[in-house]
């Protein structure tokens, strides 16, 4: 194996430095996570989210995949199974367990209790990938408060802290994604065999993961790697691939059937999926719109090619990967902002993060913009707004991808969030939460339960018996020593 670079920031012959910048990469998720947690949903709302739910809390309770025909399609045994992916529900099944206890404890309906707890999974999940943004731009030549800027970036100023409020399996995705990518940078043949396996893992989490593993075989061929080096992601890859093929014969007794129609795969309408995943606001789209400092990562990664022009290219194949394949697919609303690109944030931020010292205001502004259009979704549903056009007859308006960017939901999402507030200061919080689950009637979307009250879990207490007031304090607790230790880290990484 050879490999001319030099050891990027990390130094091996400086532990002390390698010490440091991981505990304050730690730092740093741990930060993220106390804000978020904050402003935990206090349920899952939509059809994706509760169907990989229903997986989990079926495994935990059943011992089995089966979800039952409310959620699920007909497969084997004349048993109601998942379209969606395995990956995240295996992963949630300990949350779950905890979420039931908790239930069963408080006497609430366990299904909330459960899907409460299993929240906190996709939270966590972005945080470890918010530290992992960090880690990666060092080894792409990035400063430390640059690393530690493009972080914040991410989990602030793009979907990401949209999707880390929900049960998609995006978050898993993009941290599978950023973990492989900074293992295959790495200097030993375990890190290089370990961001194989995660590729592999990636085609379970969702199958556009399949991406990785080519690219980073083809990475390593271009840095003349060993054979074995070189074969080792496409052996992963090709592990997810069985993998996967082994659960879709489980549930519904073909290989190649996963209960997804193949027909929303189309080369119809492909430039304009493209395209509108970049730069239209519209639902499902607009990149620029919902994740500005993303705009940076062009002139990233011009920065980063003159030095580590391989590195540079991966990390632009990987975006150019999820962003080519999903534009084959029709995808039809109820999406915040390009859901589909969010696995490519991380590398995109990473690439933002080799920027000099006099990129950072760009970046700081561009993020509290990022903030700024994805804020609303932290004390409401941005499902909100579609359910309201749909209520009035002007669905299609909202889920268009390319048409009125008026009717865009990324310019409704803060009157949808007042609206769903002021709902919520006249819900009885009980009468909802016993009733979370139940399909609101035809053409009244917006009254469904969880529509109608603070998408917070503070807001729920009084229904166990605990004043509002309390986890409001908690609330704001949790935030404070999120900002007081993410300052903390920046000042470290200046020293």
């Amino acid at each position: 194996m050879t490999d001319k670079d030099e050891i990027y920031s990390l130094k091996q012959d400086d532990p002390d430095s390698n010490q440091q910048v991981f505990k304050i990469s730690l730092a740093l998720g741990i930060g993220v996570v106390l804000i978020y947690l904050a402003f935990l949903k206090p349920g899952i709302w939509g059809i994706d989210g509760n169907d990989m739910f229903w997986v989990s809390y079926s495994i935990v309770t059943e011992g089995d995949f089966s979800t039952g025909p409310q959620i699920g399609v007909l497969g084997r045994g004349g048993e109601y199974y998942s379209i969606r992916y395995p990956l995240l529900p295996i992963l949630a099944t300990p949350f779950v367990v905890v979420g039931i206890v908790v239930g069963n404890i408080l006497g609430i309906p366990t299904r909330y209790t459960a899907t409460l707890c299993a929240l906190v999974l996709p939270l966590l999940l972005t945080a470890i990938t918010t530290s992992l943004v960090a880690l990666l731009a060092l080894r792409l030549g990035s400063s430390k408060r640059g690393a530690y800027l493009a972080a914040i970036g991410y989990a602030f100023g793009t979907t990401a802290l949209v999707y880390s409020r929900e049960f998609f399996a995006e978050p898993l995705l993009a941290l599978l994604t950023t973990a492989s990518i900074y293992l295959a940078l790495g200097k030993t043949y375990r890190e290089q065999a370990g961001a194989s396996i995660l590729a592999g893992l990636a085609i379970t989490a969702k199958p556009a993961g399949i991406v990785i593993g080519p690219l980073v075989s083809f990475y390593f061929l271009c840095k003349k790697y060993s054979w074995r080096t070189v074969i080792t992601p496409l052996v992963g890859t090709a592990m997810g691939v069985f993998l996967y093929m082994g659960y879709n014969y489980l549930r519904f007794e073909s290989f190649f059937g996963s209960g997804q129609s193949s027909n929303r795969i189309q080369l119809l309408g492909m430039p304009e999926r493209l395209l509108g995943m970049l730069f239209s606001p519209g639902a499902g789209g607009g990149l620029i719109w919902y994740c500005p400092p993303t705009i940076l990562a062009i002139y990233g990664f011009r920065k980063a090619f003159r030095t580590k022009p391989l590195e540079a290219l991966l990390l632009l194949g990987i975006f150019l990967g999820y962003l080519v394949l999903h534009s084959f697919w029709i995808f039809r609303g109820w999406n915040w902002g390009p859901r589909f690109l969010v696995p490519a944030l991380p590398a995109l931020l990473a690439l933002v993060a080799v920027l000099e010292k006099k990129w950072w205001d760009w970046i700081v502004a561009l993020t509290l913009l990022g903030l700024f259009w994805n804020a609303p979704t932290l004390v409401s549903y941005y499902q909100r707004y579609y359910a309201e056009a749909s209520d009035r007859g002007d669905f299609a308006k909202a889920i268009a991808l390319w048409g009125d960017p008026l009717d865009a939901p990324l310019f409704n999402a803060w009157g949808a969030a007042f609206r769903q507030l002021g709902t919520a200061l006249t819900s009885n919080v009980a009468e909802v939460i016993h009733n979370v689950g139940e399909p609101p009637g035809r053409g009244n979307l917006a009254s469904s339960d969880l529509l109608r009250i603070v998408a917070v879990w503070w807001w729920v207490l009084p229904a166990v018996g605990i004043p509002i007031w309390v986890g409001f304090v908690i609330a704001i607790i949790l935030v404070g020593l999120g900002i007081w230790l993410l300052v903390r880290g920046w000042r470290e990484m200046g020293e």
